[in-house]
């Protein structure tokens, strides 16, 4: 009996921490005290405190890792094979790159040394702190997604891996059009998306589930899965093309969730739009096997403000 008590009083320490820390739907670390208490921290201890933090919030640990250090130490491995082996495809020594959504900054960081400079942005000022002390790099700069959108930078390439499935389509097409105006003239799109994958809810399937489970899910994680004509629809509306749906693991061999999803490759284009049409209205045509793409946002995900029904409105 103690040790189920012990076991039930660390969950609810964890849960309580998670709550304290997070400063809305999707904002994990994002609660003020977080980067104060990272700053006010000697810098002999600040690693440890950075990663205590990150265990805190569902979408940087496993639930079951207990070793913070070896679960750090197996982001950094996946996130560099995804660097080398996939994104790595894709990026030229003199880029300047955005990571949308970075989080802790291991993906930002593998990718720094491959082009000239990486700016990294994340709504959750707790989780930025973190990164700094984790993953800094003399090139890689890290941001709130306000401040990138003050600095007027654009980029040659954005990406974004393990976070448009958590989007609304709303959010998500507001996104598109961010990154669009982020671009450079023929910049890159890159993109993990979650594509006709029946093992995923759709967005509407979520707004459905009237389960507490289901709404605390639709609230602060909704994986959700889409079908590739809709990402194809979101991506040309916001004025991509050369479309390329990629098999994630036709690329790369990587221990992650990803692995078993698709890379969105796109690039900017900068053509007079034609008047719309009727049906579509779409910028510009599209080869019929061009696919989906998926992205988290130059915009707020301030996600309080999409409602479930009847109340207040997956990692890849």
């Amino acid at each position: 009996m103690a040790g189920r008590g012990s076991t039930a009083e660390r969950r609810l320490r964890s849960v309580a921490g998670f709550v304290a820390a997070t400063a809305g739907a999707q904002n994990f670390l994002g609660a003020r005290w977080v980067p104060a208490l990272l700053a006010t921290t000697p810098a002999r201890h600040r690693r440890q405190i950075a990663l205590r933090l990150l265990a805190l919030s569902p979408h940087y640990f496993q639930p079951d890792e207990h070793d913070r250090d070896a679960a750090a130490e197996r982001n950094r491995r996946s996130r560099q094979i995804l660097a080398d082996d996939l994104l790595g495809r894709y990026l030229q020594p003199d880029d300047d790159v955005l990571d949308v959504g970075c989080g802790p900054g291991y993906l930002a960081a593998a990718v720094a040394p491959r082009v000239h400079a990486v700016t990294a942005v994340d709504v959750s000022r707790g989780v930025l702190a973190c990164a700094r002390v984790l993953n800094p790099a003399p090139n890689l700069e890290y941001l709130t997604v306000e401040d990138f959108r003050r600095s007027g930078r654009d980029v040659d390439v954005v990406y974004c891996i393990a976070v448009a499935q958590h989007l609304t389509d709303e959010v998500f097409a507001r996104a598109l059009r961010d990154w669009h105006a982020a671009l450079r003239p023929g910049g890159r799109l890159l993109v993990h998306v979650v594509v006709d994958d029946p093992d995923w809810r759709t967005e509407a399937q979520w707004r459905a589930d009237r389960g507490l489970v289901g709404r605390a899910k639709l609230r602060f994680a909704r994986p959700t899965s889409r079908r590739a004509e809709q990402v194809r629809r979101l991506i040309v509306d916001a004025g991509f093309g050369e479309l390329d749906l990629v098999p994630i693991v036709s690329l790369v061999d990587v221990d992650d969730d990803v692995a078993g999803q698709h890379l969105l490759v796109a690039r900017r284009l900068d053509v007079a739009a034609p008047a719309p049409t009727p049906s579509r209205g779409l910028a510009v045509q599209v080869p019929a096997q061009a696919g989906p793409a998926e992205r988290t946002g130059l915009e707020r995900l301030d996600l309080d403000l999409d409602p479930m029904p009847d109340a207040d409105a997956g990692r890849g």
